[in-house]
Parts: C-alpha cells; structure tokens; sequence
C-alpha cells in the first residue's frame, strides 16, 4: 500500500521541505510505501525575503499548480495508493491549490489528508481565508495538526477527525555527551535570520550582555546584518547557513537556545527539536508549538516581542542547576515524544484506520 505526499522537497531546505526528507528516509511498518508529488516554489520568491523577494509571481503559481495536479492525477492512477497526504500552510492560495487536490483524489475513490503545518489561527484571519479553511476540512477525511492552539480553533469549525501529530528527529540526533557548563557563555539560534523569527530582539538582548556570545546560524537578512554592525556589536556573529554536522557542532558548544519567533507560518519548530535533543536549556516565545514542546521545565517561555522578559529568563538561566534540570527534561521529552518510529507509526495508524473505513 502507498501514500502519496503533497509537499515539497529540499532545496531549499524549510520546515516543511525537511519533514518531507526525513519522511522519506523513515521505517515505515507494515510495508506501507511513499511517494511525493513536490510542491515546492518557482521562480525567485522566498518567504523569508522582504515583500519584494516574497512576492507571488501570478504565472510562476498557475504553472506551479499545473504541475501539481498533474503529478497527483499521474501517481493515482497506481492502484495500490490509499492515501494523499497533504502539507501546507493555512494561506488563501495554499488552501485553493489544496482544495483541488482534495476533490482530484476524492473523485479517484482515495482518502484525502490534509495535514496544517502551521499554527492555523495565526494565518488564517481573513474572511475568505477561514471561508477555504471549513471547506477544506470538510472536505478532507483527516486533518494533522502540529500544536494545541490549532485544535483548540479547529473545535469550533469542523466536524472532520483531527489530531495533533508533532515533527520527529532521528534518534542519532539525541545527544549523549552533553555538558552542563558553570557559566553561560554562548546563546544560540538556529533558522532564517530575519525579523519575525525574532532576530533583532535576539540582537537586542545581545546588547544587555556584552561577555556572552550570541551565535546566529543560517541565512541573514542583509538589512539584520547591516543594523548589527551600525550598532557596533562585537558578541554577535552570523555563521550563515551550515549544513546538518556544523548545526549539531554549534549546538553542542551552545549553552542555551533561545527562539524569539513570531513568525506567521510557524507550526512546530525542527530547530527547536533538534536543540532540545541536543539537551540544550531553551528560552522561547509563547508562540506557535513552543510551549507544547518545552513544558514547564524545559526552558522558560516569554511573551512575543519582549525583549526583557527574555534578559530577565537569561538571568534565572545563569543558576546551572536549574539549566541541568532543563537539559534533562528536554532530552527525555524528545525521547518519548519526537522520535521518527514514535511519530511516524502514528501516521501509519491513521492511513490504516482511513483505508479500513473504506471510500466514503
């Protein structure tokens, strides 16, 4: 039996690009099989650019979603496909493209997931946006979801199954060397160095530190890296982007990783994960699946935008008691949470439940 993914493939390597790779790489049991229709970008937009560079090119996504459905029409014509499994965003345009897909393969006699990477209240506002939004899950047979506050609107607007299903890591990903250090020396973030990933108030809150090194890792907005230098700042550095042993390099040499993020499309951060495998102390924004991820004890949890709140949970971090509990708890919670066969059988279980039921 096969599923079919609808997502897209590295490169560029973004959140959902990198959960299709790892996706692919995955054990699955029972002898299920996957296969990808890609969906990723054309042309020259990146979402993380400014509006210029994200701007949507209106013939590069006619033939973006040509080629889609083409691609979805060909893989159902393979008899032993069950299920399509959609990954987006909830963006008007992404919900149209998807809406489609859903009715391609429903008229195909498969079952339809569609699987919200994102926090779904934080990108779908307008009126024609949750408009798209009901009639896509109503329209789907399942629906995955990455964080509580996307189930918790999800209640009010559907009847259609749901679960909350998070990103995995490998197990190889787990450190087991991790040191807890006297002092903190070095605060680290890992993703698109731009603004609504928190970067200036992670520049911000460099300023309040001078003996502390704030490492920034990935690829800079050039208008992030300019104010930097204006603001004479010598324990601020840009590594750029590094590839997956210079993160875990990084990440072992950190000692804590703080996410500032309010990023619109952020559903469950694979940075994050990977920090807390690496048993890192972690300072995040109440924003997205943040909280869902560190818990109580993992790190502590600041308001968005608040650039004190996050100097002031620096503060509390300095104890290394308190940071060896939290390096303990998060490695434990990815453990028993975010490993690939933990996370990946429970896709499983659901493409399995949905063939069993049968076309609707």
């Amino acid at each position: 039996m096969k599923t079919v993914l609808l997502a897209p493939t590295p490169p560029p390597y973004g959140g959902i690009a990198s959960w299709t790779q790892r996706m692919l790489k995955a054990q699955l049991k029972n002898g299920w099989e996957l296969s990808v229709v890609d969906e990723k970008m054309i042309g020259k937009r990146n979402v993380f650019g400014g509006k210029k560079e994200s701007r949507r090119n209106l013939v590069d996504e006619i033939k973006r979603c040509h080629r889609i459905w083409s691609g979805l029409k060909r893989e159902l014509k393979d008899e032993q496909v069950k299920i399509v499994h959609s990954c987006i965003p909830s963006a008007t345009l992404s919900m149209i493209r998807e809406y489609v897909c859903a009715c391609i393969t429903k008229r195909r006699g498969r079952k339809f997931i569609i699987h919200f990477r994102c926090t779904v209240p934080n990108t779908t506002k307008s009126r024609l946006g949750k408009f798209l939004l009901k009639k896509l899950c109503k329209k789907s047979d399942f629906i995955i979801t990455l964080n509580t506050q996307t189930n918790d609107y999800l209640d009010n607007i559907t009847d259609t199954p749901y679960e909350l299903i998070p990103n995995f890591i490998s197990e190889d990903e787990i450190a087991d060397d991790y040191k807890i250090q006297d002092e903190i020396k070095t605060v680290l973030y890992v993703g698109g160095v731009v603004k609504t990933k928190g970067a200036y108030d992670f520049i911000s809150v460099a300023e309040m530190f001078p003996n502390i090194q704030f490492r920034m890792v990935g690829r800079v907005d050039t208008a992030i890296e300019e104010y930097t230098k204006s603001k004479g700042l010598k324990n601020t550095v840009f590594t750029g982007p590094k590839d997956k042993a210079g993160v875990k390099e990084e990440l072992k040499n950190a000692d804590i990783f703080m996410f500032l993020t309010y990023f619109g499309g952020e559903g469950f951060s694979n940075s994050l994960c990977e920090a807390m495998a690496a048993g890192l102390p972690c300072i995040v924004t109440d924003w997205a699946a943040n909280k869902d991820m560190i818990g109580e004890d993992g790190g502590c949890v600041v308001p968005i935008k608040d650039t004190e709140a996050a100097a002031s949970a620096i503060e509390r971090m300095k104890g290394k008691q308190m940071r060896m509990k939290c390096s303990s708890t998060n490695r434990k919670k990815v453990i028993n949470s975010y490993i690939e066969k933990i996370v990946v059988d429970k896709y499983i279980n659901i493409y399995e439940r949905l063939n069993e039921e049968g076309t609707s």
